[in-house]
């Protein structure tokens, strides 16, 4: 507990020995306690004011120190921001572009090989077409080697030798025509997949 503090009763008001009656003088300590109100208050007031200026100055600097660093630190952002947005647009760009491209070239590549494989089809056909004409002429030669048995033996020699020469013949030209054709279509494909 705080200690009680005593009140004291007010000092009588002494007089000066050396003035009159008529002039008496009352000191600061003879004052009465109703007209003595202490040491003057104005210094203290005018400190109080000076101290609250001073706080409330700092406290303006700090207000302005932190918007200006807000101020700053919102225009960094902007600055980031813009910085950010134009290297994505940038982005969004070049990948809009990149599968433009990348369209393209699938729909090259289909095109090729929907070319292949009609190629690929035509030349199947061709060489079945061939196979066909091959047993054909191997049939036409089985029945004129029958046919000739019924002859003598030097006409069936000279008859089968005839006969393996043109077929000899045909069959040269067939498969050095197959080839033409292969070769063909492969410089085709080939053209058309580096084309």
């Amino acid at each position: 507990m705080a200690p009680k503090i005593k009140s004291k009763s007010p000092k009588k008001s002494k007089m000066t020995p050396d003035l009159a009656s008529d002039d008496l003088q009352q000191l600061p300590e003879n004052i009465p306690p109703e007209n003595n109100r202490g040491p003057s208050k104005k210094p203290l007031h005018g400190r109080r004011k000076r101290y609250v200026l001073s706080v409330s100055n700092t406290i303006y600097n700090v207000e302005q120190r932190i918007n200006h660093f807000l101020k700053l630190q919102h225009e960094r952002r902007q600055e980031m921001y813009k910085e950010y947005s134009h290297q994505f647009l940038t982005l969004v760009v070049m990948w809009n572009i990149d599968v433009d491209q990348v369209k393209k070239h699938a729909e090259n590549l289909s095109n090729i090989l929907e070319e292949q494989q009609k190629l690929f089809q035509q030349f199947q056909v061709i060489h079945k077409e061939k196979i066909e004409e091959f047993k054909e002429l191997c049939n036409r030669h089985l029945k004129s080697l029958q046919a000739i048995k019924s002859c003598r033996r030097k006409a069936i020699i000279e008859e089968a030798r005839k006969q393996m020469d043109v077929l000899e013949r045909k069959l040269t030209t067939e498969t050095v025509k197959l080839q033409e054709e292969k070769a063909s279509v492969r410089s085709s494909l080939l053209s058309l997949l580096f084309s």
